[in-house]
């Protein structure tokens, strides 16, 4: 039987399943809402470019920069084997479980001891000890901490735009929350604050952190932030990094056009969609992909992961970090 009632917020977190970007057909009827959203999700995914787990694979293009990437580590020190060698690593938040002065310590003291050239890191909804008041007791010397900034980095005559916030939607007593009706307002400062350079104020962001995943991507059936949502749509990063619901860990690329908007459109409507609606929806997907199978529509194009590193029903599987050459 198909289920009628998807957990929310953090319950999902609580009872989260393991899953991928690309599950597969048993494990999407068992997410679906109904059976006509089931078809849909279905042929959206058929239709979708989903690419495969990133290979490590030896860096021999050196005019790519190497993103070594970790979220959700909540205390657990990954041995160096689980971490490839990489120009830029980066934390995507929850570095601890508790998010006391000393667990926080003791995770930075281990990035500051990796090899990368590179280390960055944001806080996550677990790490109040990196709130503002807090926060000089810590030495961050050696890393780079972003909190709703950027910072652009060198690498091999390349620089790397990146931009990292903490921010997720508000669920019970954690730290780095923003009410559920005022997350517009959040990330409405995200548009203004891409640009880095003063020289070249166009310039795309090269890569968002955040903490949570937006809705509809890498989120575990639509658990993700709305307003996020909407901002990565006016921002379009190259690379967006993030971690938070465990159970969406996993690579996507966006296409930034009328296909995505429909996917997503029924995701913000609790996975709901009717016959007929499916019916038009599908032909809408198919219409989409037809033009730009033949090149009428060359759509804008990012890489959404979520490389949330615990897994399992009870977060007792410790996953490794994932390489993204950008």
């Amino acid at each position: 039987m198909l289920s009628t009632r998807q957990p929310d917020g953090l319950d999902a977190l609580l009872q989260r399943r393991e899953s991928t970007s690309n599950p597969s057909v048993s494990q999407r009827y068992a997410q679906s809402s109904s059976f006509p959203f089931f078809i849909f999700s279905t042929i959206y995914h058929l239709l979708r470019d989903v690419p495969s787990p990133p290979t490590v694979l030896p860096l021999t293009d050196h005019t790519k920069i190497r993103l070594v990437c970790v979220s959700d580590t909540h205390d657990h020190i990954l041995p160096l084997s689980d971490i490839p060698q990489g120009d830029v690593f980066v934390h995507a938040g929850d570095l601890t479980h508790s998010g006391s002065a000393g667990e926080l310590q003791k995770t930075l003291d281990w990035l500051r001891s990796l090899p990368h050239q590179h280390k960055v890191f944001i806080a996550g909804n677990h790490d109040a000890g990196l709130a503002e008041n807090q926060r000089s007791t810590l030495d961050t010397s050696g890393l780079i901490y972003l909190c709703d900034e950027g910072v652009d980095i060198p690498v091999r005559g390349r620089v790397l735009r990146v931009y990292g916030s903490p921010w997720t939607p508000k669920h019970g007593n954690f730290a780095f929350q923003y009410p559920r009706d005022a997350g517009q307002a959040q990330w409405s400062k995200l548009v203004s604050e891409s640009t880095l350079s003063v020289s070249e104020p166009k310039r795309r962001l090269d890569v968002l952190i955040t903490h949570g995943p937006p809705k509809g991507h890498v989120d575990h059936s639509g658990h993700g932030c709305d307003a996020l949502l909407d901002a990565i749509w006016r921002v379009k990063p190259k690379v967006m990094i993030c971690g938070h619901i465990h159970a969406g860990r996993g690579m996507e690329v966006l296409e930034w056009d009328d296909r995505q908007r429909l996917w997503e459109s029924v995701v913000r409507a609790r996975n709901t969609v009717g016959w007929w609606g499916m019916v038009v929806g599908i032909l809408k997907l198919g219409y989409t992909r037809l033009g730009a199978l033949i090149g009428r529509t060359q759509p804008d194009t990012s890489y959404i992961l979520n490389c949330a590193s615990l897994g399992g029903a009870r977060d007792d599987i410790v996953r490794p970090a994932v390489v993204l050459d950008v």
